[in-house]
């Protein structure tokens, strides 16, 4: 029997269990050159998915992975759907498109994210950016595709972080830094106030108590948290939900791409310091193989779905801390999630 650890890859996982990706379709959301996503692209392929369609803001920085894919995979239908999670609008449509494309959905990997944006910005919606690219927008992505999942009994993976501890504090009535004084260390001092709206500041009322890293690990632990009450509702239908997290990657570029200095990086590691006795949590520096790993295991263990709602960490069953996974908080945040896309979510 295979074991699965912290040095599975995600050829280890497709030789495993890449006979249950055989004719199915698979959503990757943020599969751009260079990240997780598109390692896990591209070794989903080579198990021979009938379609996997990658959702992303640019064309540009997927089609490398388009070619990469039909030059290996030649019999794997892929497809492009531009999404950009920032704009509501965008993410219906892109529901829209992946419907046109396919009845059912055997798996959704939301993987898409940004990290640590430095000034407080708002999406065109008016909630401060981490929160709706990484959470919001991925909860109306799935919210609009449970038909296609119900079909298929698919399963839906949320890529999370260890920075969903970051979260801790929040006060889920507090969306935008506006009332509540920040608890982290002011790793991210200099507020510039932006938004990404259309009516000038009319939106972007808060980040009176913005933290950058604050910011990130709250939308990390709406992964976490709506991966839990999504798991519940799924198992339904049998259907399932996972959270994942993919590990420490140096070779994936999000930081880059999210333009995170050192200087704010530093600052994130001396408040982990700061929240764990002055020490330095552990965290194991994974390859890109491995972190691509974490996303195939759910998505295509079929054991695992016994387990649906679970947070998946090093191709293993993490335990959340009661803080996080209690019944009152997910509960609570599918309500606010609803609210925030102003509509009722029926799985």
């Amino acid at each position: 029997m295979a074991v699965f650890n912290e040095e599975t890859t995600a050829q280890n996982v497709v030789d495993a269990f890449g006979s249950n990706a055989a004719g199915k379709t698979f959503v990757i959301t943020g599969p751009s050159q260079g990240g997780i996503g598109a390692s896990a692209a591209i070794y989903l392929a080579k198990a021979k998915p009938a379609r996997i369609i990658l959702a992303g803001r640019s064309i540009g920085k997927i089609q490398p992975v388009i070619d990469e894919i039909k030059g290996a995979s030649p019999s794997v239908s892929v497809d492009f759907v531009s999404l950009d999670l920032l704009d509501r609008d965008s993410v219906r449509q892109a529901a829209q498109d992946i419907k046109h494309l396919t009845a059912g959905l055997d798996g959704l990997i939301n993987n898409a994210g940004v990290m640590a944006v430095e000034d407080f910005v708002t999406a065109k919606s008016g909630v401060e950016s981490q929160l709706e690219a990484n959470h919001v927008g991925h909860f109306l992505l799935t919210s609009l595709l449970i038909p296609e999942l119900k079909e298929a009994k698919g399963v839906v993976v949320n890529v999370s972080s260890g920075g969903y501890m970051y979260g801790a504090n929040w006060d889920l009535e507090d969306t935008d830094f506006q009332v509540r004084t920040a608890l982290l260390a002011p790793s991210c001092p200099q507020i510039r106030k932006k938004d990404m709206t259309d009516e000038g500041n009319a939106t972007n009322r808060g980040g009176k108590t913005y933290n950058c890293w604050e910011a990130y690990g709250r939308s990390k632990l709406g992964n976490v948290q709506f991966s839990i009450e999504l798991g519940k509702r799924m198992a339904k239908f049998g259907g399932a939900a996972f959270s994942v997290i993919p590990g420490f990657i140096p070779a994936t570029k999000l930081l880059a791409n999210s333009d995170v200095s050192e200087k704010r990086l530093h600052a994130a590691f001396e408040d982990a310091k700061g929240k764990n006795g002055g020490v330095m949590p552990v965290q194991r520096v994974a390859s890109m193989e491995e972190g691509a790993a974490n996303l195939l295991f759910p998505a295509l263990n079929p054991e695992l779905r016994k387990s649906s709602g679970a947070l998946i960490q090093e191709c293993s069953i993490d335990a959340v801390p009661d803080w996080a996974g209690g019944a009152g908080q997910t509960e609570k945040l599918w309500r606010l999630s609803e609210t925030l896309i102003g509509q009722e979510v029926v799985v």
